[in-house]
């Protein structure tokens, strides 16, 4: 760690804080538009050691919005850990960066994620966030969540924004804040034949919809998300369970959502680790005992 190229930062959150910085163990899940921007915030801040996941490859669509990502990464497929993996070490050097370009519900990526000391993550569905909940609280790691949304109407939009929440163990979680829907989720946990099942006798939740997506959107969430994490790191202040973007105001709001009292999560799981038996999401298909 060279105190030169951090010493504009040093200045503000001192040395103790920026080598806690670099020794802190961070999982980044999800390197789309979000992720992506993310992993460079961090990298450029002076974060050593990064595990990143997604088993995701980059197609044309992307490159509006995937930091670090050209238009040969999409020509040749490559997958989005590579270019993340690329532009981390581009900016610093002396990272160090373990990839796993699988799927969330391999064994070795949930495995490899409960050793981590921090993790965001950055998915864009329910069944991921359930899995990535769970896991934080059963091994007591910090979890900054975060999402964006643009709604469109008729070649229009009608709404934009987007929030954080740090979920840290035993007090609030995604559930707490219900920005988890666990009947989604089950659907996106399915296997093909129960998915089948489903649609054939009607079950279906709507068709699903390529959603817009604008990197400097994602910018904007995922530097809230890097800015409340460092206030967890640094102490510069409290930081803030639940931050809310609302685009069409202009407007960052601090929500002061409280944990649910029958959150199974928050008060079941906690510091379960292996016996919250997590592995029953490698196994193909619904597992029985969702919350």
């Amino acid at each position: 760690m060279s105190d030169g190229r951090f010493s504009r930062q040093i200045l503000a959150f001192g040395e103790e804080s920026q080598r806690k910085l670099a020794a802190a163990k961070i999982g980044i899940v999800g390197l789309g538009g979000m992720g992506s921007h993310i992993a460079q915030a961090l990298a450029y801040l002076g974060a050593e050691d990064f595990l990143i996941v997604d088993d995701d490859i980059v197609e044309e669509s992307n490159l509006n919005r995937l930091v670090g990502a050209l238009p040969i990464d999409a020509r040749e497929k490559r997958l989005k850990v590579d270019v993340t993996e690329r532009m981390i070490m581009q900016i610093n050097p002396e990272a160090r960066v373990k990839k796993l370009g699988m799927n969330l519900r391999d064994e070795r990526v949930l495995d490899a994620l409960t050793h981590t000391d921090y993790l965001f993550g950055c998915v864009d569905n329910d069944a991921a966030r359930l899995i990535l909940t769970e896991l934080a609280a059963a091994f007591e790691i910090l979890l900054i969540e975060s999402a964006a949304q643009i709604h469109p109407e008729e070649g229009w939009i009608n709404g934009f924004g987007g929030r954080v929440i740090i979920a840290c163990p035993g007090e609030f979680c995604a559930l707490c804040a219900n920005q988890i829907d666990v009947k989604i989720a089950k659907i996106e946990l399915e296997s093909p034949p129960e998915k089948e099942f489903r649609e054939k006798h009607g079950y279906g939740m709507g068709s699903e919809v390529t959603a817009p997506a604008v990197i400097s959107l994602n910018g904007i969430i995922a530097n809230l998300a890097v800015t409340e994490f460092l206030m967890f790191l640094t102490n510069i202040r409290p930081y803030n369970r639940m931050v809310v973007y609302k685009g069409m105001e202009g407007k960052v709001n601090v929500r002061i959502d409280k944990k649910k009292e029958d959150c199974v999560i928050c008060n079941s799981l906690v510091g379960k680790r292996e016996l919250a038996d997590l592995k029953r999401y490698t196994r193909i298909g619904l597992p029985k005992d969702l919350p």
